[in-house]
């Protein structure tokens, strides 16, 4: 990798985190290194190398534009999480497809996608909190439980399906049933009810554009419970509630319609591990907090009465309100 690949824009006294970039556009270059001054910005042109670059200078956090020819920045942070998998990731893109979002909820997790052209004091935000949970131990794997946890898991920890569709319930039922502990509510109320006597990992939610019944409830349950995993049924290709998903409720997985028997157990057990594993090391819950609209909205829509049975919700691990 020559000089040109890798460069250093900014390094400034007292660096608050150190990041790559990872893109060939020049104006996004510069603008970046303006707006992030306060930061070690890293520069490299070349997304082969981008991995390598990453672990070499142990970075916090990838911002990788989705144009990187000749590959996609969801290509590209595919490879960074192998090889530097404590990297938080930051995908800059301007109204891709959905499905390219469903991608990098699914296969790459990126903690914020980035809307060109991006809002400064956002880009900055979300910067900040991907510093944050960068530095936060230990690092949310993909192994599995151990065997004992697994059973615990199974025997202590509920699964709780937020859908009215009947089909979708009864796939599931069939699938998780059998495994683990599984609850069905019509909406967020009857859930909650739930969440409120029995430990609940994972909510599984159908989701609609613009349904404040049950997107705004359940920004309010991420910020105060980000332990407990979520993953949306989605039957639409709509990319503002992709970009919901992504950065306002941090959606662990996606399931479209007609929903997989395979896909939906996958899925299922990695939630409830990814559950077992922040509940057991609160600190990495940083990783997964979601951004700051996301309570802005709660505490603006919903009843106070409401939001207060959701703070109280048993198992709060980080004050993320007080931020």
């Amino acid at each position: 990798m020559s000089a040109s690949d890798i460069s250093t824009l900014a390094q400034p006294a007292g660096i608050a985190s150190r990041i790559l970039l990872v893109t060939g556009d020049a104006p996004i270059q510069h603008a970046l290194a303006a707006l992030l001054r306060e930061h070690e910005l890293l520069i490299c042109a070349d997304p082969e190398a981008a991995p390598a670059a990453a672990v070499r200078s142990d970075v916090d956090t990838i911002i990788c534009h989705q144009r990187v020819p000749p590959a996609s920045g969801i290509a590209v942070l595919r490879e960074i999480r192998r090889a530097h998998p404590r990297a938080m990731c930051l995908l800059l893109c301007d109204r891709p497809d959905p499905r390219l979002l469903l991608e990098a909820i699914n296969e790459v997790e990126v903690f914020r996608l980035i809307d060109l052209p991006w809002d400064n004091t956002g880009l900055r935000g979300a910067v900040a909190d991907a510093a944050r949970g960068g530095r936060a131990l230990p690092v949310l794997g993909s192994e599995p439980p151990t065997l004992d946890e697994t059973d615990s898991l199974k025997r202590h920890v509920s699964l709780v399906v937020v859908d009215r569709d009947a089909d979708a319930q009864q796939r599931l039922r069939d699938v998780l049933q059998p495994v683990y502990k599984l609850h069905f509510a019509a909406g967020f109320d009857r859930a909650l009810q739930f969440m409120e006597q029995h430990e609940t990992g994972t909510l599984v939610f159908a989701t609609r554009a613009g349904d404040g019944e049950i997107m705004a409830p359940l920004k309010a349950l991420k910020r105060s419970h980000p332990q407990v995993t979520t993953i949306a049924i989605d039957g639409q290709n709509d990319t503002d509630l992709a970009l919901e998903l992504i950065n306002e409720l941090k959606v662990f997985r996606v399931l479209r319609r007609p929903l997989q028997p395979t896909l939906c157990r996958q899925y299922a057990d990695a939630a409830m591990a990814r559950y077992w594993r922040i509940k057991h090391n609160p600190q990495a819950a940083w990783r997964v907090i979601p951004a700051a609209g996301a309570r802005q909205e709660s505490t603006q829509s919903l009843p106070a009465a409401l939001l207060n049975r959701i703070r109280g919700l048993p198992g709060r691990l980080i004050e993320t309100d007080a931020r």
